[in-house]
């Protein structure tokens, strides 16, 4: 599969254990009574037409948890809940459309990444810099590539980085080509520089500086290495008004934010972009 694909060419670039973006946490299918009632749970609040809801309806029908299985229906759950500006939606929906056997169309997997890098979800951001920089899905175009990466880059995306480091020591980062991505490079190097005394540095401390990039990251952004948590435990309905998803300070949603990562189809999201999005004003959906 051409996403699966993209994915090995981030596995290689990282040299680490990074889970596949394309792998979910794997979570069995359930339909205990339990499991039944927490789908109902959810499924009450969609009536209300909130988007994070419909969002998490759309990853219990893909895992069949308290309800059949049913692709069609999650799809369907996550095109709705894009309508809205979800960004995490419009980012399952793209993945979704990039990687499901029976619902292939790259174009709509694009034109959903868009739609959720647009709104500032910094994964989608760099998937679109590795599709159209490598040109696997057919499109090959540096200069989206460049403009996507360039927004993953100053989101301190760790792969993104990783994937820039590759092409600048490749010889595809100059004044004429990435040229967003050259700037980035080029200013970290400036500012390296200038933290370092001419006076002080000599001509090999000069020449490490330009040779590396010293990327700056979030003291937080570590390579995620999900676990398999209670489902429960990550989307709890209770914590939520059956009139509204809105979520607020305190809710258990809230709560586990540092555990985004551990969802059973957060897959390697950012988790700043997840919680950007859920709390969005556009994410409850007013009649």
């Amino acid at each position: 599969m051409i996403y699966r694909k993209l994915i090995s060419i981030v596995a290689a670039l990282t040299l680490s254990t990074l889970s596949p973006v394309t792998q979910a946490i794997p979570v069995k299918s359930c339909m205990e009574d339990s499991c039944v009632i927490f789908f109902n749970k959810w499924q009450s609040m969609v009536k209300d037409k909130g988007a994070l809801a419909l969002s998490a309806l759309g990853e219990l029908y893909y895992q069949g948890y308290g309800t059949e299985k049913n692709l069609e229906k999650s799809i369907k759950s996550f095109r709705k809940a894009s309508h809205y500006k979800f960004a995490h939606a419009q980012y399952r929906a793209g993945v979704f459309y990039l990687m499901e056997t029976s619902f292939i169309d790259n174009k709509e997997g694009i034109r959903y990444l868009r739609k959720a890098a647009r709104n500032g979800h910094t994964e989608s951001a760099f998937l679109l810099a590795i599709i159209f920089g490598t040109g696997e899905l057919g499109i090959k175009d540096v200069g989206e590539s460049d403009k996507w990466l360039g927004k993953a880059l100053k989101s301190k995306h760790y792969v993104a980085q990783k994937y820039a480091s590759y092409l600048y020591k490749s010889g595809q980062v100059d004044e004429g080509h990435y040229i967003k991505v050259n700037e980035i490079i080029s200013e970290l190097q400036a500012n390296t520089l200038t933290g370092n005394s001419a006076s002080t540095s000599s001509e090999g401390d000069i020449a490490k500086a330009l040779a590396e990039i010293p990327w700056i990251n979030h003291a937080n952004k570590t390579t995620n290495i999900p676990s398999s948590p209670s489902l429960e435990d990550m989307f709890d309905p209770e914590a939520f008004s059956l009139k509204s998803t809105r979520l607020e300070a305190g809710t258990a949603l809230r709560t586990n934010k540092s555990s985004c990562e551990k969802i059973f189809s957060c897959y390697q999201v950012d988790q700043d972009d997840f919680w950007q999005s859920a709390d969005s004003p556009v994410a409850t959906i007013s009649n």
